[in-house]
């Protein structure tokens, strides 16, 4: 019995981790050009976040963090996007009884224009726009449809848009913006648990390791 007992302990041990709280700022360990994630842990179970790569800072998000045995659970508090970006909407009347036209201009800050991809948030697909294949046809109702136009290395923007006439929409995105992470949560499965370091997974790039700041 007392051997049953403290092979169960063991177990207990190995599976779990005692603490509760972290301190400081751990950060990925980085693969060739891969992202960077660092997480600053602080007192009464806050957290700031930033994922960093050669661009730039590309997300930012603070909230409040659990640790409970081999989870750490990362909760995200509400927050605006920062957002330079510049909308601007038309509409005009259809010339189709059955269709709508939306007409998209995307432009850089410089003038330049950018390859997006508008995701429809009612069903998930993406639909590719450039400055040539820039229109989209949609049959013509009293319902409304929403947009989340996004490009590699620019924040997102979200149109909300009748579909009871034609539109022209133009749209400046502004470059090296960090996408604001929202009421979200992130869940690790911790692996292992060091005074220095935690992993989330078997691999080198799992680790996470603590940075003089």
């Amino acid at each position: 019995m007392i051997r049953k007992l403290a092979i169960l302990f063991i177990l207990i041990t190995k599976t779990g981790y005692s603490q509760s709280t972290l301190e400081g700022k751990y950060c990925s360990v980085p693969i060739g050009e891969s992202d960077v994630t660092c997480v600053n842990f602080l007192e009464n179970n806050r957290f700031k976040y930033n994922v960093t790569g050669c661009l730039g800072v590309s997300s930012i998000g603070e909230g409040r963090y659990e640790l409970k045995r081999s989870s750490l659970k990362l909760i995200f508090d509400k927050k605006e996007q920062l957002i330079n970006s510049k909308v601007d909407i038309r509409s005009k009347p259809s010339m189709s009884d059955k269709e709508v036209k939306f007409e998209f201009n995307i432009k850089d800050q410089y003038g330049g224009p950018i390859f997006v991809f508008a995701t429809d948030k009612t069903n998930g697909k993406d639909i590719g726009i450039d400055y040539e294949e820039n229109k989209l046809i949609l049959p013509k109702s009293d319902e409304k449809v929403i947009y989340e136009i996004h490009s590699v290395g620019y924040p997102s923007v979200e149109l909300e848009l009748d579909k009871n006439s034609d539109k022209v929409i133009d749209i400046i995105l502004y470059e090296g913006q960090p996408q604001v992470i929202s009421e979200s949560t992130v869940k690790w499965n911790l692996t292992e648990m060091k005074s220095n370091e935690f992993k989330i997974g078997k691999e080198y790039w799992n680790t996470f390791r603590k940075v003089k700041q």
